[in-house]
């Protein structure tokens, strides 16, 4: 059976966020599943395997998968939807498939060649990622991973199978993919391919503290996290030429308790995953201090990302070492803002005096 992965240790001590209970979906029987932010549907069946309960991780429908299973439980696709708030597809690819090779529970697994870009249904690039390991000391013969970009949503697809050998089971994943109810209109993605380690390394200098804060840097820094988590406001603030997409690499030297990310030629920011869904930390410059020029140093900002909320901490006076990221965490935020749906903020009283 597939288990998604739980949320990391440092997120569960974390004050930012009040953990939800995933809630089973009521699907009709012998009736596709739409999901109503993007259109997407999930049949009833799959290349001839059923559909068995879904739930919803984050409500309203900001991350749901359903599961599908042979009536002997030989063979299980998971099919995943939830937000991209931050990173691109071959990072979360790279998330997830740190994951797959990290569950040793489900036998050891090698990989058969390197992440291979492909079109998906509706797209006209490879913009998405698919790679699959032959399994050892398992049950399982072979599993798959696919990460597909549909707009502002990922579509992750896991599939094991007692029986196929991975070229097999490849074979029966596309025509998954190829099954599964897409959206008329998908939203152009960039061309995906695996990522790459970073060449350099992160400048860092020692434990971070806290900055002196002011009203208006976190008013600021509240309003510039709900615009980058919002694709609406990113575009509309974006300059009307086209931008290249972001590039990034995996840095894999650093001491990190999780998987490290960083845009290249960068080595004063990072992005931290926390979860194989979309969550992170982002630790960047803090373009609030920078704008307002309310501390007499430079300072960085710390953000907790989430599906529908970005959580804002106190402001440091350096680049935080990514192992102070858990003690960080269970500080009590001074912002959080909606990303998704009523896009309030809410600010710490403390910190706007």
């Amino acid at each position: 059976m597939i288990v998604r992965l739980a949320l990391s240790i440092m997120l569960l001590a974390s004050p930012a966020l009040a953990r939800q209970e995933p809630a089973p979906i009521a699907a009709r029987d012998g009736q596709a599943f739409k999901h109503k932010h993007s259109g997407f549907s999930f049949p009833p069946t799959l290349i001839g395997l059923n559909r068995s309960q879904g739930l919803e991780v984050v409500a309203p429908q900001l991350d749901l998968f359903f599961h599908y299973r042979a009536d002997d439980e030989s063979e299980e696709i998971s099919v995943y939807v939830y937000r991209m708030t931050s990173g691109s597809v071959p990072l979360w690819f790279d998330v997830s498939r740190s994951v797959v090779e990290a569950r040793k529970e489900t036998g050891s697994k090698a990989a058969w060649g390197p992440p291979a870009a492909f079109t998906p249904p509706g797209q006209a690039n490879g913009s998405a990622l698919q790679l699959g390991w032959t399994i050892t000391g398992s049950r399982l013969r072979s599993t798959t991973l696919t990460l597909i970009p549909m707009g502002e949503w990922l579509v992750k697809i896991r599939h094991s199978s007692m029986a196929h050998e991975v070229a097999s089971l490849q074979r029966r994943t596309a025509e998954a993919v190829a099954a599964l109810g897409w959206p008329k209109r998908i939203a152009a993605a960039p061309d995906a391919a695996a990522i790459v380690a970073c060449t350099d390394t992160l400048v860092l200098s020692g434990e971070a503290k806290p900055v002196k804060q002011s009203g208006a840097g976190t008013l600021v820094e509240a309003l510039l996290a709900q615009m980058a988590g919002n694709p609406t406001d990113r575009k509309k603030a974006a300059n009307p030429m086209k931008e290249a997409p972001l590039t990034w690499c995996a840095d894999r030297m650093a001491d990190s308790p999780v998987g490290l990310y960083r845009p290249q030629g960068t080595r004063d920011r990072y992005l931290l995953s926390l979860s194989d869904s979309g969550i992170a930390i982002r630790a960047e410059p803090s373009a609030a201090s920078a704008l307002l020029a309310d501390t007499q140093q430079p300072a960085w900002s710390v953000t907790l990302l989430t599906a529908a909320k970005a959580y804002n901490f106190a402001r440091r006076d350096r680049l935080p070492l990514p192992g102070q990221i858990d003690a960080i965490l269970k500080e009590n935020p001074l912002s959080s803002v909606s990303t998704w749906g009523d896009r309030q903020i809410s600010l710490d009283s403390g910190a706007m005096k």
